[in-house]
């Protein structure tokens, strides 16, 4: 079964992916200007030139995960998981940083050992949150009341009231 695509054939050589290439290029050389000129070679691809196919055979296919019978070869991205999306890209970079550090399935799921687990090991919190160090303000969740409190009353209240019915 055929389980590698290509996607949206002619996309490369489109005037939107020109654009985009020459944008990326200018950036580049914004941020970079001793790189002016020295570019040698610039190419364009992602999930939109190639992948592997959403299909049955896919999901069943043996070896897509990002270790590889080659020594030190991974293969990372989207690939790796069911969706083709940016999350999907992000959890196989993970999936593929486990599998580089050699953490296996059975690390994952018993040992619950890792690339999260190491890194938390090594990274302190910081002491003080400062605002300019979260894109989002944080704001503390308030306290609820227990629920059982107002429970307590209404099945008293309900007991009392088929006390009633039973005597008439």
């Amino acid at each position: 079964p055929k389980i590698f695509s290509s996607l949206k054939k002619g996309v490369e050589g489109s005037e939107a992916a020109q654009r985009l290439m020459e944008r990326v290029q200018k950036d580049l050389v914004d941020t970079f200007p001793q790189l002016e000129g020295k570019v040698a070679h610039c190419e364009m691809c992602g999930p939109f030139t190639q992948g592997l196919s959403h299909n049955p055979e896919r999901y069943a296919a043996k070896g897509v995960r990002p270790d590889t019978p080659y020594p030190n070869l991974y293969v990372g991205g989207s690939d790796n998981t069911i969706g083709d999306s940016f999350s999907g890209g992000v959890v196989g970079g993970w999936l593929t940083a486990n599998a580089v550090m050699g953490y296996a399935t059975i690390d994952h799921l018993f040992l619950e050992k890792n690339i999260t687990s190491d890194l938390e090991r090594y990274i302190e919190p910081p002491d003080e949150l400062d605002e300019e160090d979260v894109a989002v303000p944080y704001t503390p969740p308030k306290q609820m009341e227990p629920l059982d409190e107002g429970l307590e009353e209404s099945e008293q209240a309900a007991g009392e009231e088929m006390e009633a019915k039973k005597d008439l």
